[in-house]
């Protein structure tokens, strides 16, 4: 009578066993059990760097070659081939949480002296106190009484170490401060947006490289990058770059077009080498002739499409070596012949380069390191923001041909070649139309934690059932996806990943201090890569397109009239007073007659559920007119919450409106005529707001269509890239660049035929109107953190710290329950 029972228990034994073993074999991104890495893009990192918690973001190698310091979020120290030198470390903001600017950082000759950009405006000078460095003076990048940041940020100096040039990329200038007596002394106009700086060898010539090119001329197209107005094309990208040379003694200048983002600068003898970002292409100078003498083109294989973004340069004898950016790789070219030689290992986007003394090793400062492991490598919950950057030592000897079949195998490359369509009808052309929706800010665990078919961890899952009813009937009725990653940190990094299956060297370099840009919203054309936005891609085809909300310019939106407060709008909503009018605004040029004129991105004063009655309006007409497009691309933010401000709903109102909204809309289009050639995709922009047991950029994602498998946990690895990948393979579009030309798309998920049940919204649990109380109301942690609520910047996406914000919604949908109290073994 046992013998059933012993059978049964040996079954679940030996299922349980399988189940852990598949878990185990999952690729997953963070540290791989051979010790490298496995970032969000989908790339993989080698091990052996010398790693450190923040994002650095350059670095500089002292004048006899024994120390190399490095610019890091919040600090600057020293490292050497052995590793980072015990003590070396001052920090030079130590109450901000971001001190570095975009980029610069120098020796002076002396090897006493080193000077950092800061991301508040100034040069911060640091002195070599045996083997510490030390805060000195604070050194100015603007005229005495100019008002603003002049945003300090690639310097040189004189071989005397007298005068120090940096360049000044808010007042398209660069600034000569004298280092005996800290002085300014004057400036240099350039054009837009300065980069980097150097001096000819007989240093008679400033050489400034223009990150945002020439400036305008009548008759251009421009869109303001900040206060700059830069030259576009119709896609609304930059569409220029220049090298100012400038004569020191006259003060004359020209001005050299070169390629796209021109950043990093290099010289050598007659020549100055110039990194171009934008272009995936190195342009040389000839100093003396003021002219370009060649250009020299990145490339592997047949691979040509934009990606490497080569932003900074070192040159060794009659080699080149360029940080390549997008290839995680420093790419050497021979100069006598201009040809590309290979490529060579390095981190997570590096920016920076020094060569040693003896040419045999280059030091690589990587921005994004291992990426967000500083906390899971220790077996504790990751988020985005948890970078681990790192510095590589390279070894130039071993054969660049080995080495560069090691960074293509890396990066996925070979994927192109291979021309990837899986043989299913989604690619086959059995869909016609695709909604893309964007949605802000959270992890799997948030979400999906606590369901036991998929890697979750239940402690971390506070937005579950009670909030959720539609994501987790979504999940659980189609697919649930446990493995799915943003690419980006946060939403000025996650809207770039989302649109375009990248993000640009200008937006990289602006994470360590957001001095200068934040562009979520598309308001600086600066931060678009030049291989442009999904709905470019379509329009190139010839496909329909409509876009609500993304990338919709947040300081223009408009609310005629201006509600004083969330319940304004909502009562307007309820009652059917139509009182309140929005008008939605985009500064990108391509997208305006894409946009839905009344659809806006932000602020949060309406509700998901007023985007959802204009969606579901709109798209019902259309349906029966059957001109529903082929491309719908949706922001829906609700769910990043405004905190506990006592004039907006809770957290949990907030995140339940976001998914009613969600289940309102999937079950229009699933009951409408296209629903039977249509896949609605839904993903976050990025997943900082909350923790993740795997990693912070793990999220919350959907594929719903009749093709979508039923009841199904798809753990395969897939990114936003992954996703953007499968769209244009099912609408036909070409790939954009060399990420989501080498991405896999979705294919476990899919089946061969169609299920067509329609989907049926659940409705929510809870009130959407459940107001935070007044801080009056309130006591103890309560109060403490509405205080906070009160005190943060509401007026976009995070421009309240997320510090703070993750804190203030976890409080306030798990009590006193100590944050991030979810541990997973080592």
């Amino acid at each position: 009578m046992k013998r059933p029972f012993v059978l049964l228990l040996l079954l679940i034994v030996t299922t349980g066993m399988a189940y852990s073993a598949y878990r185990a074999s999952v690729v997953r991104v963070g540290r791989q059990t051979d010790g490298s890495f496995i970032v969000a893009t989908g790339q993989h990192i080698e091990p052996g760097s010398i790693a450190f918690d923040g994002r650095p973001i350059d670095l500089a190698i002292s004048p006899e070659g024994k120390y190399v310091a490095v610019l890091n979020q919040r600090d600057v120290f020293l490292v050497t081939e052995a590793g980072i030198v015990p003590d070396s470390a001052v920090f030079i903001l130590p109450k901000k949480r971001n001190a570095a600017g975009f980029h610069g950082i120098a020796w002076n000759p002396d090897g006493k002296h080193l000077y950092a950009s800061t991301s508040l405006g100034y040069v911060q000078e640091l002195r070599l106190a045996d083997t510490r460095l030390e805060l000195g003076r604070k050194l100015q990048a603007k005229p005495a009484g100019a008002k603003g940041d002049p945003g300090p940020g690639g310097m040189t100096l004189t071989r005397d170490g007298k005068r120090l040039f940096v360049t000044a990329a808010n007042r398209n200038a660069v600034a000569e401060i004298d280092t005996v007596t800290g002085e300014w002394k004057r400036e240099w106009k350039v054009q837009n947006i300065p980069f980097e700086v150097r001096l000819s060898e007989d240093e008679a010539t400033a050489i400034v490289s223009n990150w945002g090119g020439r400036l305008p001329q009548p008759g251009d197209e421009t869109a303001e990058s900040v206060d700059v107005p830069v030259v576009i094309d119709p896609r609304g990208v930059a569409s220029t770059g220049t090298v100012t040379l400038i004569d020191r003694r006259s003060g004359s200048s020209v001005a050299i077009e070169v390629g796209l983002h021109p950043s990093g600068l290099c010289v050598q003898r007659n020549s100055v080498y110039v990194a171009n970002a934008g272009s995936d292409s190195i342009s040389e100078i000839n100093i003396a002739g003021r002219s370009v003498a060649r250009n020299i083109p990145i490339r592997w294989g047949g691979l040509k499409l934009f990606g490497s973004m080569p932003n900074a340069l070192a040159v060794y004898g009659s080699t080149l070596y360029a940080c390549n950016g997008g290839d995680n790789a420093i790419c050497e070219i021979d100069l006598p012949s201009g040809k590309v030689r290979g490529h060579r290992p390095a981190g997570f986007f590096p920016t920076g380069i020094a060569i040693g003394k003896d040419g045999k090793t280059a030091f690589v400062v990587n921005t994004k390191g291992n990426g967000s492991v500083a906390k899971t490598v220790l077996g504790k919950t990751g988020n985005a923001h948890d970078f681990q950057g790192t510095v590589s030592v390279i070894d130039l000897s071993p054969k660049i041909e080995d080495a560069t079949a090691r960074v293509a195998q890396l990066n996925i490359w070979p994927n192109s070649a291979r021309g990837l369509r899986p043989n299913l009808p989604v690619y086959r052309g059995a869909i016609k139309h695709i909604l893309y929706i964007i949605k802000e800010n959270r992890t799997y665990d948030q979400v999906f934690g606590d369901l036991p078919q998929g890697d979750g961890d239940p402690k971390l899952c506070s937005m579950g059932e009670r909030l959720t009813p539609n994501h987790r009937a979504l999940a659980t009725e189609f697919t649930l996806f446990d493995n799915t990653y943003v690419s980006g940190t946060n939403s000025g990094e996650g809207h770039q990943w989302a649109t375009e299956a990248i993000c640009n060297d200008y937006v990289e370099r602006y994470y360590s201090g957001y001095s200068r840009t934040y562009p979520d919203d598309g308001d600086d054309p600066m931060a678009i890569a030049s291989s442009g936005f999904i709905w470019d891609a379509a329009a190139k085809k010839g496909k329909t397109v409509r876009v609500y909300g993304e990338m919709a310019n947040i300081d223009k939106a408009e609310f005629i009239p201006k509600p004083k407060s969330w319940l304004d709008t909502w009562n307007d909503r309820k009652n059917g007073t139509h009182k309140y009018r929005t008008v939605a605004h985009t500064s990108i040029a391509g997208l305006q007659k894409y946009l839905h004129p009344e659809y806006l991105y932000w602020p949060l004063l309406i509700s998901d559920q007023h985007r959802a009655d204009m969606f579901i309006e709109e798209y019902t007409q259309r349906s029966k007119e059957d001109k529903v497009p082929n491309l719908l691309i949706m922001s829906l933010p609700c769910d990043h919450t405004e905190g506990t401000d006592p004039t907006y709903p809770k957290p949990a109102s907030m995140i339940a409106d976001n998914d009613l909204a969600l289940g309102r809309i999937v079950d229009a289009v699933s009951h409408s005529p296209q629903w039977k050639d249509t896949c609605v995709f839904v993903i976050e922009d990025d997943a900082q707001s909350g923790p993740d047991h795997i990693d912070g950029h793990r999220t919350v994602c959907l594929a719903i269509s009749p093709y979508t498998r039923r009841k199904f946990v798809d753990s395969s690895f897939q990114t936003q890239i992954s996703l953007l990948r499968s769209i244009e393979m099912m609408l036909g579009l070409d790939p954009m660049n060399k990420f989501d030309a080498t991405a896999i798309p979705f294919t476990a998920c899919f089946m061969n035929e169609p299920d067509l049940t329609p989907y049926a919204v659940k409705p929510n649990k809870i009130p959407l109107d459940d107001m935070n109380p007044p801080k009056t109301a309130l006591t103890g942690r309560a109060r403490f953190y509405a205080e906070k609520s009160i005190g943060l910047d509401w007026s976009a996406p995070d421009r309240a710290d997320e510090h703070w914000l993750n804190r203030i919604v976890w409080h306030s949908l798990n009590g006193d329950r100590p944050y991030e109290d979810g541990r997973r073994a080592e």
